[in-house]
């Protein structure tokens, strides 16, 4: 069960409407920086900043490849599947640990 600073940080985390449409971007097919900097019409500095965010926080995984074509490295990105329960259990845990 998550503490009380993880649930707050993967709650940040999520509560940032680009951060989401680049969790929903990834949901189904794995995307690159170039599709999602395309397809969200920001520029490469402000994704890398929403990524390493989303990546951290174990809620998108990373694949680097080499595109040999190009001579490149190619970085993709995929959702990982996740699921945020705040009910009474996890309040009550986060509680107990807080008075320890």
């Amino acid at each position: 069960m998550p503490t009380a600073e993880e649930l707050a940080e993967i709650l940040k985390v999520l509560a940032n409407p680009v951060r989401l449409k680049i969790l929903a971007l990834c949901l189904f097919k794995e995307r690159s920086s170039r599709e999602l900097r395309e397809m969200l019409g920001i520029s490469k500095p402000l994704l890398i900043n929403h990524i390493k965010k989303l990546v951290n926080a174990k809620l998108l995984d990373v694949r680097i490849a080499f595109d040999e074509e190009r001579m490149v490295v190619m970085k993709y990105y995929k959702t990982n599947e996740f699921k945020v329960v705040i009910d009474g259990k996890v309040l009550e845990e986060i509680l107990i640990n807080s008075l320890k």
